[in-house]
């Protein structure tokens, strides 16, 4: 009876002790000469035998990668995964003492056919709080559905116990599963390369289709190659609870940076003398291999070990990243090329523009809109004696026949002309893709809508002034409506100038000054290019707030004034030509009255935001605007 009772302890019942239909092993009825006592204490040393066998039949159901038919789901309802799989041969491993102990049980018994069930009893007890504990988490992965990392998180609750022995086993499971996450860090860290066909990593890829349908198929194909570089984010739900979201972070900011190193850097060179071969760890790699292959072969995870050697990593990254895009390629010059273009820092490039641009944009957009503007882009610059081959190899305009709803209040929408359509285009040089990413120049393009805007508004403005002058001295209008057209271009002029006037000076140059100290004044031991890339980006977002391009309702009060403002130009330059101008006047006072109105109800808006907001740059608009409170 002992050899059959061992027999079925290895997971293998018989006639005498049976698996009943809800899999438990149990002595069967009717077995002569066993005592109620002798029948509890087996059915209590069976126990262990209908957890082995729960566990067989978990490991046997789970144990591979690969399921028939391509499913994704195993026989228990679970994803398939790398770990599942190391989960199950962990949970192999730790079995295995307790088939050497059956084994070792059973040579003994030959040995000795005096043993009773007492001794097998004895050699087992320990077994069956670990057998408890292992099935509890199976249920609690199977109930769970966990899957991938989120694996290591019920083992890591269960690895808390006062039992050393079932805490130890735990551990050797989970220790299993952290190969297969070291293996993944591996190629992340190192390589930039996301390995996780099942999706079980702690750092997913987001890939975001484009919504423009017009696009060509060369345009798709150039989308997808900028877009795959800058779609990681780490998946929360499958990170951990004992790695850090600080740490978790860093894996994800270096594993980014280079991914977007490799994936386009490895033929690049700076400048034709240059010998330096682009290695982004330095030749580190070997040593950070040996670092993460020390943790992966640790009995326990430990926290501190695990943070020095992604911080390690980290620093290295940073620092490579900083020295390759400030001091070779050179990102001081190329934001000052940003600022020229995008900002409108070249001022007389864009008021000749604006001169050569506004027959061709002042109706719908067709299929030649685009290359004339361009053209008209580059006589602009020829204008100004600006011919530099490089900037105009990297910018060029735009038109986009589809409104970009996010920023809608930014454009002239109420009319269907080239103006709303207009944009401007950055070719990014590496590694600069690094910083300069597809959501950054976005930003960028929304800031010089508004600018242009703003300075196109301006521009019209200006020249209205020479048309007054010499209708004074024709002395063609009465004086009232002289008055009243003076009056409208003054006070129209006066808004415009100083709101141009904060944001070029108080808001564009001040930030844009900021932002190279922040570059030039770091020391060699502060080279860090997340810092960089957290500058650039608070820059960026410092501007988007306070030209109001992020309050809905400030830009839109702001852009109904501007379009105001060119309706009064328009009516002044249509003007000219008229032979018949009673209507004249009737239209001046009405956009008076329009521009009136919609001043006071800008102001009223920015106090209010003044009022509930501690927003500096608010009071200053408002202070070069309405210093003496004549508008409001």
């Amino acid at each position: 009876m002992l050899h059959d009772l061992l027999f079925a302890l290895s997971g293998n019942p018989g006639d005498i002790f049976k698996e009943t239909t809800s899999g438990k092993v149990e002595v069967a009825a009717g077995i002569p000469n066993l005592s109620p006592n002798e029948v509890s204490a087996l059915n209590y040393l069976l126990h262990l035998a209908t957890r082995y066998m729960f566990f067989k039949k978990f490991i046997s159901n789970n144990h591979t990668t690969l399921q028939p038919n391509g499913q994704q789901f195993t026989n228990d309802g679970l994803k398939i995964g790398c770990y599942l799989k190391a989960f199950c041969l962990g949970l192999q491993h730790v079995l295995t003492p307790y088939r050497k102990c059956l084994l070792r049980i059973e040579k003994e018994i030959l040995k000795d056919v005096h043993l009773s069930l007492l001794y097998i009893q004895h050699e087992t007890g320990h077994f069956h709080f670990l057998f408890d504990s292992l099935y509890d988490v199976i249920n609690t992965i199977k109930s769970r559905k966990a899957h991938g990392c989120q694996i290591l998180e019920v083992l890591s609750r269960a690895s808390v116990c006062g039992n050393e022995y079932v805490r130890e086993s735990v551990l050797a499971i989970m220790k299993n599963c952290h190969v297969v996450m070291y293996n993944q860090l591996s190629s992340w860290l190192l390589h930039g390369l996301l390995i996780d066909r099942n999706n079980e990593f702690f750092i997913e890829a987001t890939d975001v289709p484009s919504s423009n349908t017009d696009d060509t198929e060369e345009d798709l194909v150039e989308k997808s190659t900028v877009e795959q570089k800058d779609k990681f984010q780490l998946r929360l739900a499958y990170l951990p609870s004992y790695i850090a979201p600080r740490v978790a972070g860093v894996i994800c900011f270096v594993g980014t940076s280079l991914h977007l190193f490799e994936s386009d850097g490895k033929d690049h060179t700076f400048g034709a003398n240059s010998t330096k071969r682009v290695s982004i760890l330095q030749g580190k790699d070997a040593e950070f291999v040996a670092d993460l292959n020390a943790l992966k072969q640790a009995k326990e995870f430990i926290n501190q070990d695990f943070e020095i050697c992604i911080d390690k990593i980290r620093s290295v990254v940073a620092r490579e990243l900083w020295e390759l895009c400030v001091d070779h390629a050179q990102l001081v010059s190329n934001l000052y090329m940003l600022k020229d273009f995008y900002l409108l820092g070249r001022g007389e490039l864009f008021l000749v523009f604006l001169d050569e641009v506004t027959p061709i944009l002042k109706n719908p957009p067709s299929r030649v809109t685009q290359h004339d503007v361009q053209q008209a882009f580059v006589r602009s610059a020829a204008k100004v004696q600006m011919e530099e081959e490089k900037p105009f190899d990297l910018f060029s305009l735009s038109i986009t026949h589809k409104q970009d709803k996010s920023s809608s209040f930014v454009n002239v929408n109420t009319v269907n002309t080239g103006w709303s359509c207009l944009g401007m285009e950055y070719k990014v040089t590496w590694p600069l893709h690094t910083i300069f990413k597809p959501s950054v120049l976005e930003k960028y393009n929304h800031l010089f809508k508004f600018l242009l805007r703003v300075k196109r508004t301006q521009s019209a403005l200006q020249r209205i002034w020479p048309l007054q002058m010499e209708k004074r001295q024709r002395r063609d209008n009465s004086t009232d409506d002289k008055m009243m057209q003076w009056k409208c271009r003054r006070d129209m002029q006066y808004f415009v100038d100083n709101l141009q006037y904060y944001l070029q000076a108080d808001v564009l140059e001040s930030h844009f000054t900021r932002l190279l100290e922040k570059i030039k004044n770091t020391s060699e031991k502060q080279r860090d290019f997340e810092a960089i890339t957290t500058a650039h980006d608070n820059f960026l977002n410092a501007l988007l707030a306070q030209c109001f391009v992020l309050s809905n309702t400030v830009c839109s009060n702001l852009i109904e004034i501007l379009d105001i403002c060119q309706q009064f130009c328009d009516l002044m330059f249509t003007s000219t030509l008229l032979q018949s101008k009673e209507h004249i006047p009737i239209q001046v006072e009405k956009l008076w009255t329009l521009f009136s109105n919609k001043t006071l109800i800008f102001f009223q808006v920015l106090t209010r935001v003044c009022t509930h907001q501690s927003n500096p740059h608010v009071a200053q608009l408002t202070l070069r605007l309405d210093y003496n409170r004549y508008f409001s």
